[in-house]
């Protein structure tokens, strides 16, 4: 049989977790919103190589 976790436990746990996600999934918008402006400014094109 599993011991129940405690609220606090559980809430703490979720809020790192949903941190970690949300810092992450800003770091992609982010870089991906670099590579869009670079491809749109002409700074890179579609497939740069060395």
């Amino acid at each position: 049989m599993a011991m129940a976790m405690p609220l606090s436990l559980a809430t703490y746990i979720v809020n790192m977790v949903w941190s970690l996600l949300d810092g992450w999934i800003s770091s992609c918008v982010i870089v991906a919103d670099e590579i869009a402006r670079a491809l749109r400014t002409g700074d890179i094109g579609p497939f740069p190589i060395g």
